[in-house]
């Protein structure tokens, strides 16, 4: 006779102290049940949905393996572009080298091995410059900790309620859909090199290799993109195009139209939207202070504002943190409560937007308020700010808005109030300035993703830029604009006077240059507690304080659009 197993949680029902044996599935409930509890929860819960805790371990356990299964077809596609196809398309060339050395002189064995480094090193450079790498990683660590999930529930001998809980609550169907678009983003703005070959190569051997043979690029047939054709793929020559019978070769005539076509603006926006294009709702967004208040703005039609009245047992905190994530999730993050101990309590919930309510999803590490708050990939990072008392804090942390949980990273080098933080490529977490002990801070530092270190900053300043400059201001914001450029604008200085201050700050591998100071200066004077920016359409959208005659901050809010220009929606 095989062995009869009794599933049971360890943890007691609260009421009749028995070992609990079922649970309510319905994700707005998820408790779990002893049997007497049972007949109970039919009376008092219309919408119950109770199963053996024996059935939830094996729900859980398959959504687990089909998640796996469908993420690890994605990596799989990932993984094809990113290496079987770096070595074929190397090989596809050394062997057209080969058909080319049949037709002219010794000359090309020499040059044949150059090229072909100049070929890898292209391609590696392609693969280098592009977050491929970075989304590959990322969908394989998401695989392990589903995996270590399903590990837990396939071999621990009672079933544990946390566990099945945050399964049931994990949306994997948006987990698998974000993998997937980030997949195809990145293998469709990968451009292969391919080889070009001049026509008049046998009238010329000498200028052969130094003009003829080229290498080009070429962006990702889509085609190639379908693991069903992989094999056609396999099967295809390399294209050794004819160039064009004129006096210039095709990168002289790539670089005559470049130098004939209108110089584009320092200050275009060239990144990709924050939001993915299947969100349906593109807003921008802020929380009313000490209210029950959201405020949801149109990106489509800035002048559109929507006001939620949120069912919530308390007020929103003063001076917290909220952010949209790129699959159009809203949390908020920390805060000062208004309370009769006033400003001292700092609240550490991190809460996500349901609907019409906010349901606590998490907890920061360190209670804190006036907080640097940006996301990188998975991760809410906060930074710095006020603890419990009033008191600076250095601490640093990051939440995992998929896997809802916190960690700690390293503590910053300057801790401050009210600094801007940004996003650059998600590699770096760039630190601007603040307030320390009532003093503007013109500090610069960076944290190294994936060193997971904090790093000091001295960028290099022009000239001509220099009178211009009037330090880094607390409560400014900032953006990354394009694949090199952040964009930093407004804020305070240490009395709380506004600035109309923006300038450019450009990373050229380790060397940063703060310039463009003021070249577009905001219309209106002014900081921003609501920090998030949103890029949609090449268009920069930021919500900024509005302030009195008097010059106090109201609630009232500011809707700023940029587009090589400041306009107030």
């Amino acid at each position: 006779m095989s062995q009869q197993f009794t599933y049971y949680s360890n943890e007691l029902c609260q009421i009749h102290q028995e070992p609990c044996t079922n649970m309510c599935i319905n994700t707005k409930c998820l408790q779990p049940l002893c049997p007497e509890c049972i007949e109970i929860h039919f009376r008092e819960h219309k919408e119950c949905q109770i199963e053996s805790l024996k059935s939830c371990r094996t729900n859980c356990s398959k959504k687990i393996r089909s998640s796996i299964q469908e993420m690890n077809q994605i990596l799989s596609l990932q993984e094809m572009k990113t290496i079987e196809n770096s070595s074929q398309y190397i090989e596809l060339c050394r062997e057209s080298l080969q058909q080319l050395k049949q037709q002219i002189i010794d000359k090309i064995d020499s040059y044949n091995k150059k090229l072909l480094q100049d070929f890898s090193n292209n391609l590696i450079q392609a693969f280098k410059e592009s977050q491929i790498k970075e989304v590959y990683n990322r969908i394989k660590n998401l695989i392990q900790q589903l995996d270590e999930l399903g590990t837990k529930l396939e071999t621990q001998s009672d079933c544990q309620i946390k566990t099945i809980r945050s399964i049931y609550l994990l949306n994997t169907t948006q987990l698998i859909q974000s993998a997937n678009q980030e997949a195809y983003k990145e293998l469709l703005k990968l451009k292969f090199p391919l080889l070009v070959v001049s026509q008049n190569f046998n009238q010329k051997l000498d200028e052969l290799f130094a003009q003829s043979i080229q290498i080009q690029f070429k962006k990702t047939n889509t085609t190639m993109l379908k693991i069903e054709e992989k094999q056609q793929l396999n099967n295809q020559p390399i294209n050794i195009q004819e160039a064009p019978s004129s006096n210039q070769t095709p990168l002289l005539s790539q670089i005559s139209e470049i130098q004939q076509g209108k110089k584009q603006s320092e200050f275009a926006i060239t990144v990709e939207d924050n939001l993915l294009p299947s969100v349906q709702h593109k807003v921008l967004h802020y929380f009313k202070y000490n209210s029950k208040e959201l405020n949801l703005i149109n990106l489509d039609n800035p002048k559109e504002i929507k006001k939620i009245k949120l069912s919530i047992p308390f007020q929103i905190p003063v001076f917290h943190q909220s952010l949209i994530t790129k699959t159009g999730q809203l949390y908020l993050i920390g805060g000062t409560t208004i309370d009769n101990n006033y400003p001292n309590t700092k609240s550490n919930a991190i809460c996500l937007l349901d609907k019409y309510s906010l349901t606590n999803v998490g907890h920061l590490l360190t209670s804190r308020s006036s907080h640097g708050c940006c996301i990188v990939g998975d991760y809410i990072y906060s930074i710095s700010g006020f603890g419990q008392n009033q008191t600076l804090e250095k601490t640093c942390e990051r939440y995992n808005y998929i896997l809802r949980k916190s960690e700690q990273i390293q503590d910053c080098l300057y801790p401050s109030i009210a600094s801007c933080c940004v996003n650059y490529n998600n590699q770096f977490i760039y630190k601007f300035g603040g307030l320390y002990e009532k003093q503007q801070m013109n500090y610069i530092e960076r944290f190294n993703i994936k060193d997971m270190i904090w790093q000091a900053i001295d960028p290099q300043i022009a000239n001509k830029d220099i009178p211009l400059f009037k330090g880094l201001k607390q409560f400014a914001a900032g953006v990354q604009i394009s694949p090199s450029s952040l964009m930093i604008f407004g804020g305070y200085d240490e009395n709380s006077v506004s600035s109309d201050q923006s300038f450019l700050f450009t990373i050229k591998g380790e060397n940063h240059i703060l310039h463009m100071v003021n070249s577009k200066p905001l219309k209106i004077p002014g900081g921003f507690w609501h920090q998030q920016c949103m890029i949609y359409k090449q268009e920069l959208f930021v919500v900024q304080n509005q302030e009195n005659k008097d010059g106090e901050t109201v609630e009232t809010k500011t809707i700023l659009r940029f587009k090589d220009r400041w306009l107030v929606c």
